[in-house]
């Protein structure tokens, strides 16, 4: 993003959003969340002292995309806690000039950032009141005697890189004094009783992240994995990352002020103050590794064909298992959601070798699910390769969904299911699926033919 001026950014702020931080929600419960409290007002007085032209909030509720982020495009911008019981309000002025500028920068450096109007968010039946994790930080804002425009920026579910991308063009787009806001919660599976089922992953999550702000290593918090993620059940690491993308252009000191845990929900306050510019920074390097020559053959063939349009020559002496002819299955994911996905069941071209480049490509451009792979999503995807043994004519009875992948076949249909994959843990499952995929009904399904195969995986 060479080229574009910084704004003058003045603070930045960690709020989590627990609805029981407000006057007439859970009054009762409120001292379990009093050190919360106290220090949402002493981050809200901090933000307030720097005076900002504009507070831009970002928030992981609302009308959310999977593949975008968006911007509110409407004013004013309104909101309350009726829903959780107290009659609260508010309204504030939208910073239309910054969000229309946001938007035009996001087109010309081609990130995935959009601003959203009102009717179009009324086609989708979606609402325009302002989120809970919008409005929490704003109450704190107005407690502590700030009133100015805002923006409302909502997460996509996009890879971490371009999260952090849009985090360094929220900074840009605006030459006003600027505070930043990130609301989100922690673990949300620290105890028996919370919201979601006990994990001990949650606890080992919120203490990596707090240890992680206390100390200033931002990348600590980049670099952890989606499934340790996925298991701490949170809401606030994508609004994090985007506001650690912000601050990656400054000299920052960060101070964790309050952590706590209750109703086995972790609430995690924290303050970044600005000190000054920091030069043009770089996203960490946290490319997956290629452990097989497999899995590396398969990336430069989707690198080879993404800058050239041709697919990638085989090498020239190949080594077993290369030399070999077998079905292959290519999956590539991201940020450890599927981004694509093709394979052979039986093999088509001469080697392994030729079969993985194949197939690797089709993943990569041609699976109907996703658009094209690009190349900026290579250097961040993780790829595995499922090499296929022969088929052997099964029962029920012989189905592994572990050990096994499955094909089934009826009347010219077919469909295959790989072993080992999440959420497939009964041999019902597995039959299901695969039967679903190959278009076959269930009172048809006793009528199909069932093959299983054993897989060699790489990744």
């Amino acid at each position: 993003m060479g080229g574009v001026n910084l704004s003058p950014l003045v603070y930045a702020g960690l709020f989590p959003h627990p609805p029981l931080l407000i006057t007439g929600v859970g009054d009762e419960q409120k001292p379990e969340v009093q050190s919360t409290d106290q220090a949402c007002r002493e981050l809200a007085g901090r933000i307030a002292a720097r005076e900002p032209e504009l507070v831009v909030i970002i928030t992981p509720h609302g009308p959310v995309f999977s593949d975008a982020y968006t911007v509110a495009d409407w004013t004013p911008l309104k909101g309350g806690f009726t829903a959780f019981g107290s009659p609260e309000s508010m309204v504030w002025e939208n910073d239309s000039a910054y969000v229309q500028a946001l938007d035009q920068l996001a087109e010309r450096v081609n990130l995935p950032l959009y601003a959203v109007d009102g009717r179009q968010l009324g086609k989708h039946r979606q609402s325009t009141e302002l989120d809970h994790g919008a409005m929490i930080p704003l109450w704190y804002l107005e407690q502590a005697g700030w009133r100015g425009k805002i923006a409302v920026v909502r997460i996509g579910g996009l890879a971490p890189r371009q999260c952090w991308e849009i985090g360094r063009a929220l900074t840009m787009a605006t030459d006003k004094k600027l505070a930043l806001i990130a609301s989100g919660d922690m673990s949300h599976c620290l105890t028996d009783d919370a919201p979601s089922p006990y994990n001990p992953a949650g606890a080992k999550f919120d203490k990596l992240v707090t240890s992680a702000l206390e100390r200033g290593e931002f990348a600590t918090v980049l670099a952890i994995p989606p499934d340790e993620r996925q298991r701490a059940a949170e809401c606030g690491w994508r609004p994090l990352i985007t506001l650690l993308g912000s601050l990656s252009q400054w000299q920052v000191e960060s101070q964790v002020l309050s952590y706590e845990g209750p109703f086995g929900v972790g609430y995690l306050v924290a303050g970044f103050d600005v000190r000054g510019p920091n030069g043009q920074a770089e996203f960490p390097d946290h490319t997956p590794q290629d452990r097989s020559r497999l899995t590396a053959l398969a990336r430069e063939a989707i690198s080879h064909y993404l800058t050239s349009g041709e697919y990638l020559d085989a090498p020239a002496d190949l080594a077993p298992p290369l030399d070999k002819r077998a079905g292959t299955f290519v999956s590539l994911k991201l940020d450890d959601q599927l981004r694509g996905c093709i394979g052979t069941i039986e093999p088509r071209h001469p080697n392994l070798a030729t079969e993985i480049i194949a197939n690797a490509v089709d993943a990569a451009v041609n699976d109907p699910r996703f658009e094209p792979v690009t190349e900026a999503e290579l250097t961040e995807l993780s790829i595995s390769i499922d090499v296929l043994g022969g088929l052997t004519p099964a029962s029920f009875a012989d189905l592994d969904p572990k050990q096994l992948g499955l094909v089934v076949e009826w009347q010219g249909r077919r469909g295959l299911l790989l072993p080992d994959l999440p959420g497939v843990d009964t041999a019902e499952e597995q039959l299901a699926i695969t039967c679903q995929k190959a278009g076959i009904s269930e009172k048809h399904r006793d009528e199909a033919k069932l093959f299983t195969f054993t897989v060699t995986r790489y990744s």
